[in-house]
């Protein structure tokens, strides 16, 4: 399947299962900021159908950029499910930081043997913040960390700090693509809440 045809199907799916949630009352982001408009891939990755299909989104994604590399995963609940199914559909090794040295055992801050081409994975940004926690980490152990790779971005801020930092960023499509690709199928309601955050 067509990397686009991939991204359609997401699309369409993160609408029809309320993932993307376009909220009449903002909501509190990571970042401390507030939006009408929030991406909730808890209750979405979950099902096996949707984590292949992001899975299988990203390594198109990831396909014309680099051929080898290993999945890094990064301090978010989403991360380790989604580098995981990637994983077991592309044969690729896994490594694995933890921004926080664990109490028990080894205390290291990361597992899996770094050294080469490490490509970031998360399930959303705004900011770009876990991804950009994750990269010294990995770069200070042999990794060389030039592309990280996500569903979806708020705007361009996150590429715009990871591109300060010599990272590209990947991602199936913005939030302003996402609305403006479901078009008609939103309701006068959510136009009109959309229309808040981009008010252009």
């Amino acid at each position: 399947m067509s990397l686009e045809a991939l991204k359609r199907r997401y699309i369409d799916a993160i609408y029809e299962t309320r993932a993307l949630m376009i909220s009449e009352t903002p909501l509190v982001l990571a970042s401390g900021g507030k939006s009408h408009l929030y991406l909730n891939h808890r209750n979405f990755l979950p099902h096996h159908r949707h984590l292949e299909l992001i899975a299988q989104t990203y390594l198109k994604l990831i396909e014309p950029h680099v051929q080898v590399y290993k999945l890094g995963i990064v301090n978010s609940t989403m991360s380790p499910v989604l580098v995981g199914a990637m994983s077991a559909l592309a044969q690729r090794d896994i490594v694995l930081v933890n921004i926080k040295k664990t109490e028990h055992g080894t205390k290291e801050e990361t597992f899996g043997e770094i050294a080469g081409e490490v490509v970031l994975v998360d399930d959303m940004t705004s900011t770009g913040g876990t991804l950009l926690e994750a990269a010294p980490l990995l770069r200070n152990r042999g990794g060389h960390i030039r592309y990280a790779v996500v569903s979806a971005c708020r705007d361009e801020t996150a590429g715009k700090n990871l591109a300060a930092e010599g990272i590209h960023l990947l991602n199936i499509a913005s939030f302003r693509e996402i609305v403006m690709a479901l078009g008609q199928r939103l309701s006068e309601r959510e136009k009109a809440l959309v229309s808040l955050e981009f008010p252009d």
